[in-house]
């Protein structure tokens, strides 16, 4: 029996004595009291789980707090399993440690029940509420394992029982499955009779200080509201004022950070009468107790938010003339909760990247389109899959036109398309519409512009009214639905469809990359690609995405140059 190395980091906090799952598998071998096909899933399990986890089995120790938050990161699309086949392995590979005594076994079975929770239960099943019946039989369970009645229930016990959870479980998440049980319990308050009236209570998220607009003083309300419709419309002729407009995505971006700092300064306790306009906002002392605040909030560190409060406030000085003192002082401030400039592209992204550079793998996401529009409609519910089609589409266009994913979710169709007439379909993007100001336009490959005719025919009424002008909209069919939305969608439908980590804004390093790979050094071309204004951008964002094809030629180089001379 192979043990784990405590002294390998990787296993620093296993117990030592945990076995490895070969020897799970060499122990059901040799095992009488279960039947052979039942012996035959749980080995089948424990090889798929270690495969999906790209270990061999004598590498997989059976610690569920060891392979909980592994597990969570497999992709089942890159194995070629659905995701149904690798829940069945998973829970194969757990019925397997549940049998040799790793980790509890479930009972699930409304007779493993007291009697008071066998009556509220039933409740529950008459109720034939889904929502309830799927997310609260394992806590009920396990209350009325731990021996806890319906009327004892706390919040202690609910705390309790995520920490069940991770130390006998494996699941995808833990967390996620906890507060599903905790959001149906308070559910069950409301729709069981007879339902402990205990509420409880899930984590929230930290908490971001942003005040209503009617709780900031009037003073500064009205002030920041002349302040952004002079930055969005000022005056050519007056002196001091800018000469071009703001755009209107800068203008809300700035009104948010002025009244969040503003609702920072009134929590770290200023007085409301002291912060009658945004200049009140730039006095140093006073913007320094809320950066301070803001800092101390994040565990001490700095971040992107309050690196960037701290630079408007620091360009709010000169642009409302407040004097070179003020000036300094606010620029010292920035400078000390600044952020280290980015130089090229996160680790992350590169290591996702790098993953694309198999060609098989990046197949998976280019075909992932078409095999969308391929799958007949009748395999499942007619919303989902237009919905799937949808995401198809928005695939599809990021794929040859990577453009921000803010421009893709804000397609409007009589304004953004233009048909030709002769069966050309092209995407054209205004000065307006792109982040440098530059316009940018491009015919749709033919099997992109069948698949968007083919959903704008079927998508109504599943998904908006009929004739709703956004290409991507939200379901009222008022308004398109926001990038940050759209990116999430195509980030959970890439991953659960090829495995692949992928969220929308990737694609224009993808794009960048397979450019380069293939052209070594042609960084105007990408920068025509990309829509960047220089090329000294695109040049320090991905300088060496080229570097594989470049050693590869230099390698051929070598080979030829080694070749005798005839």
């Amino acid at each position: 029996m192979k043990h784990v190395d405590p002294k390998q980091t990787e296993f620093a906090f296993v117990f030592p004595e945990t076995p490895m799952f070969s020897h799970l598998i060499t122990e059901l071998d040799t095992e009488e009291t279960l039947p052979a096909t039942r012996k035959r899933d749980m080995v089948s399990g424990l090889r798929r789980v270690s495969n999906g986890l790209n270990r061999a089995p004598d590498e997989v120790p059976a610690d569920p707090t060891w392979l909980q938050p592994r597990i969570v990161k497999v992709a089942p699309a890159a194995l070629g399993l659905s995701p149904k086949s690798w829940q069945n392995a998973v829970s194969d590979a757990r019925s397997a440690m549940a049998h040799f005594g790793i980790v509890k076994r479930r009972h699930r079975h409304i007779d493993d029940l007291s009697p008071a929770w066998r009556t509220l239960w039933e409740r529950v099943l008459a109720s034939k509420d889904k929502t309830l019946s799927l997310a609260l039989p394992r806590f009920v369970h396990y209350l009325n394992r731990v021996g806890v009645a319906p009327q004892e229930v706390t919040q202690a016990h609910a705390d309790s029982f995520l920490e069940a959870i991770i130390a006998n479980e494996i699941s995808k998440s833990p967390e996620v499955g906890w507060i599903n049980a905790i959001n149906a319990w308070n559910l069950a308050v409301t729709r069981i009779e007879n339902w402990p009236q205990t509420t409880l209570e899930k984590p929230r998220r930290q908490k971001v200080y942003k005040r209503a607009d009617a709780d900031l003083p009037a003073g500064f309300m009205a002030d920041l509201t002349a302040l952004m419709q002079r930055m969005a419309q000022p005056d050519p002729f007056a002196d001091g004022e800018p000469t071009r407009p703001l755009r209107p995505h800068t203008i809300t971006a700035y009104t948010r950070q002025l009244k969040r700092f503003a609702s920072e300064l009134l929590e770290a306790g200023v007085p409301p009468e002291e912060i009658t306009s945004v200049a009140a906002l730039c006095e140093p002392k006073r913007a320094e107790i809320g950066l301070r605040a803001m800092f101390e909030r994040n565990g001490n560190e700095k971040n992107k938010l309050i690196a960037e409060t701290a630079a408007l406030l620091r360009n709010l000085a000169s642009k409302l003339d407040l004097g070179d003192d003020v000036r300094k002082q606010l620029a010292q401030l920035a400078a000390r909760v600044s952020m280290p400039k980015q130089k090229g592209m996160t680790r992350k992204n590169r290591d996702r990247l790098r993953v694309l550079q198999d060609d098989k793998t990046l197949q998976r996401l280019l075909v992932m389109p078409e095999k969308i529009f391929a799958k007949p409609a009748g395999n499942t519910k007619p919303y989902y899959a237009a919905l799937a089609r949808e995401d198809a589409l928005a695939v599809a266009i990021l794929l040859c036109f990577p453009l921000r994913i803010k421009n893709i979710a804000s397609i409007h169709i009589e304004q953004h398309l233009q048909n030709m007439g002769d069966g050309r379909l092209f995407l054209v993007m205004n000065e307006d519409d792109t982040k440098t100001e530059t316009p940018i336009e491009m015919e749709l490959p033919k099997d992109v512009a069948k698949m968007l005719k083919q959903h704008l025919a079927t998508r109504a009424p599943l998904l908006c009214p009929k004739g709703t002008v956004w290409l991507f909209p939200r379901r009222d069919g008022m308004g398109p639905i926001t990038g940050n939305a759209l990116s999430a969608r195509l980030k959970k439908r890439i991953r659960v469809g090829t495995g692949i980590e992928m969220n929308a804004h990737l694609f224009r390093h993808l794009a960048a990359m397979i450019w380069l790979d293939e052209n070594p050094g042609a960084y105007e071309v990408a920068r025509r690609i990309l829509g960047h204004s220089t090329s000294s951008h695109t040049i320090n964002m991905y300088s060496g995405l080229e570097t594989r094809s470049a050693m590869d030629a230099f390698g051929a180089l070598l080979a030829q140059k080694k070749e005798p001379q005839k």
